[in-house]
């Protein structure tokens, strides 16, 4: 029988392995192991990292991650943070650290070790990484610039800006991409063998492929860059509906992990998209968090894995996967589930 890095290795090199890998993107949902509060949980680096251990080492799933929320980047930038009790850390919608155009050049770059919510990711990856990175694969995180400015500004208007006061938004977003290098160097120096990149703008939901290209996608090869040099893989999440392949495969290189909910907009079907991308890019998901992981059964959960296992694991490249992160609040059952699906219906045996 397969580690889980050696089954997500072979899926990585299009390869079969003993069983498709499986990944439920269980983070914030992973503090009810311990029975922590989700403010505790989104606070503490260690903390955090020891619910992932524990998590993974019940459900079983072949993939861990120092994740904590969307917010990460933003705060150390300054944006002034809720932590709810019991649901996801976001900013302060009500006191936006971007709140006029002008705002933009008050971002400058900042320290990713010096101490805020990027240095907790680090210290989680360092967890990880002791504790179990020689058999579980272990795959940092950054907000893409784009993202993590819209936690500042809010995403609406930070849209618009793009379009009115595009040299504005530029500066801000080489500052930022500045320290997004700097965090992946960090993380990189963990050991985690994977870094992720979460680049939602590029989806039919957000903004034109045009528009993508002339904002952040140089900055986003710029951050891909760096994880390739540090001699490490680069993954790419996009939860938006309809993301831009190809368009990120033009200046993200390949091959990538993508982690999806969607099908990719120049494609009709999941099948299209691995017919047409494999061996340049491995599809992790695309099992959809509110519908199954939230609202669905078990027994539900296995049926629609089943269905994508028949559709998209011949010759490997595909993880199955949440399409976006699972349901904090979410049954657990039903990542076992997932985990029972790869088992009953293993199409490599």
């Amino acid at each position: 029988m397969m580690t889980a890095a050696e089954r997500v290795e072979a899926a990585a090199s299009f390869q079969e392995a003993d069983r498709v890998p499986v990944a439920p993107l269980l983070c914030g949902a992973t503090r009810r192991v311990k029975g922590v509060s989700y403010a505790e949980w989104s606070q503490d680096g260690e903390l955090a990292a020891r619910c992932q251990l524990d998590a993974q080492e019940m459900i079983g799933f072949d993939g861990m991650s120092p994740f904590l929320d969307l917010s990460v980047e933003a705060a150390d930038f300054g944006q002034e943070m809720v932590y709810p009790l019991e649901d996801t850390a976001h900013p302060n919608y009500d006191n936006p650290l971007i709140a006029t155009p002008d705002d933009y050049l008050k971002i400058k770059r900042v320290d990713p070790t010096a101490g805020g919510r990027m240095a907790e990711i680090l210290k989680g990856c360092d967890v990880l990484m002791n504790e179990r990175g020689a058999t579980v694969p272990v795959m940092g995180f950054v907000y893409g610039p784009l993202g993590v400015l819209g936690m500042m500004r809010g995403a609406e208007k930070l849209f618009v800006d793009c379009m009115k006061h595009r040299e504005l938004v530029l500066e801000a977003m080489e500052q930022v991409t500045l320290t997004l290098i700097d965090f992946v160097k960090a993380q990189a120096a963990t050991g985690v063998g994977s870094i992720t990149i979460d680049t939602l703008f590029a989806s039919e939901t957000i903004m034109s492929e045009k528009l993508w290209e002339e904002t952040e996608a140089p900055f986003a090869k710029r951050i891909t860059d760096a994880i390739r040099e540090a001699g490490i893989g680069v993954n790419v999440h996009n939860c938006g509906k309809g993301p831009y392949m190809d368009v990120q495969l033009k200046w993200m290189g390949e091959p990538f992990l993508l982690s999806h909910a969607y099908i990719p907009h120049e494609c009709e079907t999941m099948a299209e998209a691995k017919e047409k991308y494999w061996g340049r890019v491995v599809f992790a998901g695309n099992v959809d968090p509110p519908k199954y992981l939230f609202m669905g059964t078990p027994e539900e959960v296995r049926q629609e894995c089943k269905r994508q296992l028949e559709e998209m694991s011949q010759g490997g490249g595909y993880i199955l996967a949440a399409g976006c992160e699972y349901p904090p609040n979410g049954n657990l059952l039903n990542a076992v589930a997932m985990m029972e699906a790869a088992e009953l219906y293993n199409p490599y045996q």
